[in-house]
């Protein structure tokens, strides 16, 4: 397959094609292009023509041009309708730096096809090298030790911290969130509410530490447990709005979660951030597209994808043994969805 028969198959222009693949940029193409390319290249095994490349600039021609390793790539969620687009955004970003290490991502799906039925995917007859998992769900023993056996070679990427023995490249929720209430209270903010999942969520963790370190009080009654979607954002925001929750912020537990808590806030007539500061987690693109601008922790997405794949390299070829943990840095993506309490 060539980059013609890529762009005939995607029905784009061959040049379009090259700036997705070569990762020219975020603006290569539209998000529904760049996915429609991608999954033609994962579909056909698709690799750059190394030899001609490099006669070209001139250099010399490399002995193997063949894919070095294959990999997978696992949803720890439900289904598709769970998907966090953290999570979305960091397999695009895995499987293009797989594609320039001659890598290829022979499949995504979810956790939930290893676990019912109770047998594993078709993996282990393709031969993959190794796996990367991401999600905010917990993982069971069970689910666990079955991804051991179909895989010698796992690396899970997310922002949730797992009590598992595996590599992990994480960007820590628990800590994010104690920096998002901080940077609400020193907005003085004192009556700060929470829309997302609840149990085993690092980020609530976070934000009841956080209310505990700063002396301030925890009421139920100021967060609601929702799945994290637009429609749980907006769901969640409308509890808090009938039950008159005693809030003047909310710190949602991803970016959708608080996209969707900004639209039903605006329903409802609130000025953000007048009335209700929200702040969210991730910095998806579509964060910036919000009106006001979402407020948000930035997770460096990228970098995660990164350093998870030369992790996952490094334990294929047999580089270390040990359980590596690896915590990227986050920061405060200020916008315009926070400001200052005024009485």
């Amino acid at each position: 397959m060539t980059l013609k028969d890529i762009a005939k198959e995607a029905g784009v222009s061959i040049s379009t094609v090259s700036r997705v693949i070569n990762n020219k940029g975020c603006n290569a193409a539209s998000k529904h292009t760049q996915d429609k390319i991608w999954s033609i290249v994962r579909k056909n095994g698709y690799i750059p023509n190394a030899a001609a490349r490099t006669l070209k600039n001139g250099s010399s021609i490399p002995e193997e041009s063949a894919p070095t390793y294959s990999i997978d790539c696992i949803y720890a969620e439900h289904s598709k309708t769970d998907v966090n687009p953290l999570y979305q955004e960091l397999e695009r970003a895995i499987e293009q730096i797989a594609f320039r290490q001659k890598c290829i991502v022979r499949r995504s799906f979810f956790l939930e096809e290893f676990s019912f039925p109770p047998n594993p995917p078709k993996t282990q007859k393709n031969k993959v090298d190794g796996a990367v998992l991401f999600g905010k769900r917990n993982l069971s023993q069970r689910q666990f030790e079955l991804l051991e056996t179909t895989y010698r070679n796992l690396v899970y990427v997310g922002i949730h911290p797992l009590d598992l023995k595996c590599d992990q490249v994480i960007c820590n929720g628990y800590l994010a969130f104690l920096r998002a209430v901080k940077h609400l209270h020193g907005l003085k903010h004192k009556k700060i509410g929470y829309i997302g999942e609840q149990k085993d969520n690092s980020c609530f963790q976070g934000y009841k530490q956080a209310l505990k370190e700063l002396g301030l009080p925890f009421h139920i009654t100021n967060t609601v447990n929702v799945k994290q979607t637009f429609e749980g954002g907006y769901h969640g925001a409308r509890l808090l709005l009938e039950r008159q929750a005693d809030i003047t912020a909310v710190v949602c537990a991803d970016d959708l979660t608080a996209i969707g808590a900004m639209h039903c806030y605006k329903e409802y007539k609130k000025k953000i951030p007048k009335d209700i500061s929200v702040i969210g987690i991730g910095d998806i693109p579509h964060a910036q597209r919000t009106a006001p601008m979402l407020t948000t922790i930035h997770v460096p997405i990228e970098e995660m994808g990164n350093i998870a794949l030369k992790v996952l390299l490094d334990r294929i070829q047999g580089g270390h043994k040990l359980e590596l943990k690896t915590e990227l840095p986050y920061y405060i993506a200020e916008r315009n969805s926070c400001a200052r309490f005024v009485r």
